[in-house]
């Protein structure tokens, strides 16, 4: 049948039935009979008659379109595909008199772009989505979960800017969600985010916070696992300073972190130990790509944030050293050695000075005695839960 047939049937269907709701009742029962014929270019001349300029038709234009998009996810992924498309193709510009119609479709198409690994289509298709200022009124749950998603498919395709701004939108009506599993989705996704952008140390925080909420049951202990793994990688990554300790000392308070991959290379930055290039290959291997991502300097952000550690280490251990003892514990040239140092100084995570015309750098409060203090009750706080969990351990193989 041609496009002239499908309008001739079409006009049959108006000409022989004298009501509005017989008509479309056949209508009805056109498009279904099409959907189960699998016949895609016939739909697809269906949907030009009816939004063709003056069309006779134009009267059941919405809700025939709306049989389509109801009836079409029972076509295959290909046909769907093309379908979908041409009817949005169509729809350019008229949008506002048929929302419901391009939403459904829209989601259907996003759906079929996912099964294709089109990840970034497939937010763009969600994206294109009006949850604002149509005529339907959008839920605050159904903007969050929209929102949501797109920001999750632009990170499967690593677009993290666009990912943060649909995370943002979501941000503005959270507060209105009571939905457990969407807010959770949503803290993962904006750690995500922070991840992608290489902000390691907020991101080891949220991630750090999440593996630690269990929401009334509502997370299994895989989920929570991997959220830790997460808050590991991130800590490891985010440069050294303060605030990375305070996050390093939540982590290894957790009774889990020991079942956690690379905890070895966490307890020695952590206890503050120097740790060795030939440490962190493996380590290195399970980074994403992101994650291995080289700076100006060419060095990778794993390697700036052990030398940075390092140099903490040192600072620990020495009140001055020569700046090519530096490089050599360091493993990197003097030079290197002195300007992660200075940097290290000037962003305040690092006490000391450099004296330049001697070669020398000084590090400050390595021995003062309430750092040293308080870094002898963590360690043993750390031993006393050490031991209170081996107790219970034992306790329990009594018992049972």
């Amino acid at each position: 049948m041609s496009s002239n047939g499908i309008f001739q049937l079409m006009s049959g269907i108006v000409g022989t039935t004298a009501d509005a709701t017989g008509r479309m009742e056949k209508f009805t029962e056109l498009v279904r009979s099409l959907v189960d014929q699998h016949d895609v270019q016939q739909l697809k001349d269906l949907v030009d008659c009816m939004l063709a300029e003056e069309s006779s038709f134009a009267l059941f234009a919405r809700p025939v379109l709306q049989q389509v998009a109801e009836q079409m996810e029972k076509l295959k992924n290909s046909e769907l595909k093309e379908l979908a498309l041409h009817t949005l193709d169509r729809l350019r510009g008229r949008v506002v008199s048929f929302e419901e119609e391009d939403f459904v479709m829209r989601e259907l198409l996003s759906e079929v772009f996912q099964a294709e690994g089109d990840w970034a289509e497939a937010a763009k298709c969600l994206a294109a989505i009006n949850l604002e200022s149509g005529t339907r009124c959008r839920t605050p749950l159904q903007k969050a979960e929209k929102y949501v998603k797109i920001a999750e498919l632009y990170l499967e395709d690593e677009d993290p800017v666009a990912a943060d701004t649909f995370c943002s939108r979501a941000a503005m009506v959270m507060h209105e969600v009571n939905d457990t599993p969407l807010l959770l989705r949503y803290r993962v996704c904006h750690a995500r985010v922070l991840d992608s952008k290489r902000k390691f140390l907020e991101a080891a925080s949220k991630y750090c916070d999440l593996s630690q909420q269990t929401f009334g049951g509502q997370i299994c202990e895989a989920d929570l696992l991997q959220l830790l793994k997460c808050a590991v990688t991130c800590a490891i990554l985010a440069p050294a300073g303060p605030q990375r300790s305070r996050i390093l000392a939540s982590l290894c308070k957790d009774e889990r972190i020991r079942a956690v991959e690379h905890f070895e290379i966490l307890q020695k930055m952590f206890m503050e130990r120097l740790i060795r290039g030939s440490e962190v290959h493996k380590f290195e291997d399970s980074l994403l790509p992101h994650q291995k991502a080289t700076g100006p300097d060419g060095s990778t952000v794993l390697e700036r944030a052990v030398l940075q550690h390092n140099v903490l280490a040192a600072s620990r251990v020495y009140k001055n050293m020569r700046l090519p003892q530096l490089g050599h514990l360091l493993e990197v040239a003097p030079e290197n050695a002195e300007k992660i140092a200075a940097k290290m100084i000037a962003e305040k995570r690092l006490a000391g000075f450099i004296d330049q015309k001697s070669g020398v750098i000084h590090f400050e409060g390595g021995g003062d005695d309430l750092q040293q203090w308080d870094r002898h009750i963590r360690n043993v706080c750390t031993q006393v839960n050490s031991v209170l969990s081996k107790i219970k351990d034992q306790s329990a193989m009594k018992d049972g």
